[in-house]
């Protein structure tokens, strides 16, 4: 057969080798053809007679980068409907679930970094050998994109280290050496990376078990699982906390991940489990929470050298005409009667790093003439907003750009990257929306967050201030 994402290739000693190269990419990344092809060569393998086994590994330099963030930030944009969404993140996972129960053993060769689904590719085979090099990374980390594992990786992992090691590493994304991979489990093996081929190649021929251990009847997770073992529900218990106190609620996906850990390692059939991840992640693909993230955090930085940024003129002027903004409104709300601390601890709730009352520098603190009540809502937005149309006056006056914009009040003032920045805040709304919400504070609240004519007339034309993906 003929493949345009990998090849397979029969060898003469009875194991067929499965080599993945992505065309047109200087590294693997996962594409559709590489959803569905992995799928098309598990179905090769399970009828090839001539073969015992197979070798998985990368034709290129590195082992899998991930996911095609250029394509994941398509997502939101595309309006999917949740069945369409559904149907489209099963495919990777129904093909990692036939390549691990083709009936044959499977032996990744690990050359280079594997990242996210390369990862999970990793873990669908039945057995997991690494270049012994410290420069390699292992890891899932979606969640600092804004999305949870997708191919099977909040199933497979805590069934192989356990649900507290998986749950440290996939909240935190965090990436190990070969080494310490080795040691919890993630990979069986790490040899010379001139040695991987014939170590994958002389594993198969030992004629392992071609099964997956969660695949055996009686199976069970490391450490336990389940709501009922009081060991579990602590740890469930306290990540949640820990999720809530880190993540405040504005972000979805560690809350999703929590919920695929718990909820998935349940339930003793692996399909059914990875229903569960794949309904949290299609849902995570069409939040604006992972497009923001995703665009601003990783495309938009790309080749942008953030502390040059931070110290050009045109960033400087736009933080500082941000956060006098949200001062101002800060004050203004004070001096109407809302508590102080109120409004520092929604600031907080809502990701900002310093509320505004602490970067006042008059004594914002003396008691109001009169007490409002205005809804905690209303505050945020008030805050939020005050931001914005400083950020989009910049822009009218051909200060700085959008997406420059963006990146300067993240990583200049922490604005909070669930957003995507200044700019992608607006995005998200829409113009038209964001416009309404002002004019709405303003007349109801008495928030003084007129947006300009100029702003008005471009929403006219256009409702949003990124173009539409290709």
């Amino acid at each position: 057969m003929s493949f345009q994402t990998l090849s397979y290739r029969p060898s003469e000693n009875g194991v067929a080798h499965i080599a993945i190269d992505v065309e047109g990419k200087s590294v693997n990344v996962l594409t559709p053809e590489l959803h569905r092809e992995l799928g098309e060569v598990a179905r090769c393998l399970a009828a090839d007679d001539t073969v015992s086994g197979a070798i998985v590994y990368s034709a290129k330099s590195s082992f899998m980068a991930g996911g095609d963030l250029n394509r994941i930030v398509r997502y939101y944009d595309d309006q999917r409907s949740p069945e369409q969404a559904y149907s489209e993140s099963q495919t990777y996972t129904q093909s990692l679930r036939a390549l691990e129960t083709c009936g044959k053993p499977v032996a990744v060769a690990i050359n280079g970094t594997a990242l996210g689904g390369g990862l999970e590719l990793a873990l669908a085979c039945h057995h997991r050998i690494v270049a012994n090099d410290a420069s390699i990374r292992l890891g899932l980390p979606e969640v600092t994109l804004g999305l949870i594992p997708g191919g099977g990786g909040t199933q497979r992992l805590p069934r192989i280290t356990g649900i507290a090691k998986a749950a440290s590493l996939i909240l935190q994304g965090e990436r190990l050496t070969p080494e310490q991979a080795l040691e919890i489990g993630l990979v069986d093996q790490a040899v010379p990376a001139d040695d991987l081929i014939e170590t994958a190649e002389k594993w198969v021929l030992g004629e392992p078990d071609p099964q997956q251990p969660w695949d055996v009847r009686g199976f069970r997770i490391p450490g336990g699982s389940g709501l009922n073992d009081m060991k579990i529900g602590r740890l469930f218990q306290q990540l949640t906390a820990t999720v809530a106190a880190e993540y405040r609620y504005n972000y979805p996906a560690p809350v999703a991940a929590l919920r695929c850990l718990f909820n998935g390692t349940t339930i003793k059939s692996m399909d059914q489990a990875l229903a569960v991840e794949t309904r949290e992640f299609s849902a995570l693909t069409r939040d604006p929470v992972a497009r923001n993230m995703i665009r601003t955090l990783f495309i938009n930085r790309a080749g942008v050298k953030i502390r040059e940024l931070l110290s050009d003129a045109a960033s400087e002027q736009l933080k500082q005409r941000c956060l006098d903004a949200y001062v101002r409104q800060g004050i203004a709300m004070a001096a109407a009667g809302i508590e102080p601390q109120r409004i520092e601890n929604i600031a907080f709730s809502a990701g900002l790093v310093d509320g505004p009352l602490a970067l006042a520098e008059e004594n914002t603190h003396r008691k109001p003439q009169s007490r409002s009540d205005l809804a905690s809502a209303d505050i945020r937005d008030r805050l939020m907003c005050a931001q914005v149309l400083a950020a989009c006056q910049c822009w009218e006056e051909d200060i700085i750009d959008p997406v420059h914009a963006d990146l300067a009040s993240h990583f200049g003032w922490g604005f909070p990257s669930y957003t995507g920045g200044v700019m992608s805040y607006v995005d998200t709304l829409g113009l038209n929306r964001f416009i309404a919400l002002c004019d709405d504070l303003t007349s109801r609240t008495g928030a003084a967050l007129e947006p300009s004519s100029w702003l008005r007339e471009r929403a006219q034309d256009e409702d949003r201030i990124y173009p539409p993906p290709d």
